[in-house]
């Protein structure tokens, strides 16, 4: 049998998050700390990758305002840019 290599729900069990208070990933506008601190969690994180990639699938064309909070260590902007940066390279090869 063929390992999926789909990120599953599972994760979220293995994540450091779950020992976090919430609020912790979901600094003020411009509170570089915060965000910095909620990155410094995340960092150590065994499943960072798929919270990442599950936060980039459930966010999808969502505009950056409507984005928020730390998730695999990125901020709401940066994965904005990441989404961004995917459909860009999507329409080049579309093109």
């Amino acid at each position: 049998m063929s390992q999926s290599t789909e990120p599953t729900t599972d994760w979220r069990k293995f994540a450091i998050c779950r020992e976090v208070d919430d609020d912790t990933f979901f600094p003020g506008p411009g509170d570089i700390r915060g965000i910095n601190y909620a990155k410094e969690i995340c960092a150590g994180c065994p499943v960072a990758r798929p919270c990442l990639i599950s936060a980039l699938r459930e966010e999808g064309g969502r505009a950056k305002s409507n984005r928020f909070g730390v998730r695999g260590g990125k901020s709401a902007g940066q994965r904005y840019a990441m989404y961004t940066a995917y459909r860009r390279q999507q329409q080049r090869a579309a093109a």
